[in-house]
């Protein structure tokens, strides 16, 4: 007697679905397990034991290829496979999060504590939450408010704090803008950038000679998104796509812009207290 052929969760529903006279199925959001062991075929043995996996239990394949490629890319191995550093050998130490280290944070890596301004963030009076809020939405084909000027004028307001959390900053006008608002006016910035775009936030750096003494006042910290973990202890984390700008705790922009010359134009939605 042949037994018949596993079918995934995703394909089984793609038939459901496509089949005009079948029942209206329930919507199931439990757990899906072939995914789970294509996901960690993937990363164990890359894109042909993925597919083999896919075969094996009857599951289409979900992933696209720019998904495949980011994982295989940024796949860690686990903490046990690491080789133990040379003994005497030096190396960059970062810590859990992957965040960036210092006493300015930036570019030079310490095991120095956080700014006591960054500290007293929540102890700080909170006049915003005592007022109503309004949303004003700005797209590009308005051209007496381009993008990129809102967020520069933004910055140019901002008084007391600055965050800017980005998947990719290389723009090096508005970092001037940044730096002019951290270095002149006394304005303390927190800049969190997503892992996979600090290296471009470096070179940036770099080009421009910045050294770590003209960072006073600012903090510079990558973050990443959640994180899978296979159960050979091989991970990778996900990105982050969020992009928003908080001004003196007041002023909120978010939209879909990044600071990045390839990001000129696009829409951003500016929410702001009346």
């Amino acid at each position: 007697m042949h037994r018949s052929r596993p079918v995934g969760k995703i394909k089984k529903r793609l038939q459901e679905v496509k089949n005009q006279w079948s029942r209206l199925p329930k919507v199931d959001f439990s757990h899906n397990e072939s995914a789970r062991l294509a996901l960690d075929a993937l990363l164990d043995g890359g894109p042909e034991s993925y597919q083999n996996a896919l075969s094996k239990e009857g599951e289409v394949d979900f992933l696209s290829s720019v998904e495949t490629q980011y994982i295989q890319e940024n796949a860690k191995q686990p903490y046990y496979a690491k080789e133990q550093p040379v003994e005497g050998e030096v190396g960059l130490k970062v810590n859990d999060s992957g965040s960036l280290q210092s006493g300015t944070y930036f570019p030079m890596l310490s095991e120095g504590s956080e700014p006591a301004l960054l500290q007293s963030w929540g102890e700080a009076e909170k006049p915003y939450l005592k007022e109503k809020s309004s949303a004003t939405v700005y797209f590009q084909t308005d051209k007496h408010n381009n993008i990129r000027d809102l967020i520069r004028r933004c910055i140019s307001k901002t008084s007391q704090v600055l965050v800017i959390l980005m998947d990719v900053f290389t723009d090096a006008e508005i970092f001037c803008d940044v730096l002019e608002a951290a270095n002149k006016r006394g304005v303390f910035v927190c800049v969190l950038l997503d892992q996979c775009g600090i290296n471009l936030f470096q070179e940036m750096c770099d080009k421009a000679e910045i050294l770590d003494s003209h960072l006073k006042n600012i903090s510079v910290r990558s973050v990443e998104g959640e994180t899978y973990c296979a159960k050979s202890g091989k991970k990778f984390s996900g990105q982050i796509q969020e992009k928003f700008i908080i001004s003196d705790w007041r002023y909120v922009l978010t939209g879909s812009y990044s600071d990045s010359g390839r990001d000129r134009e696009t829409d951003l939605a500016s929410l702001k207290s009346s």
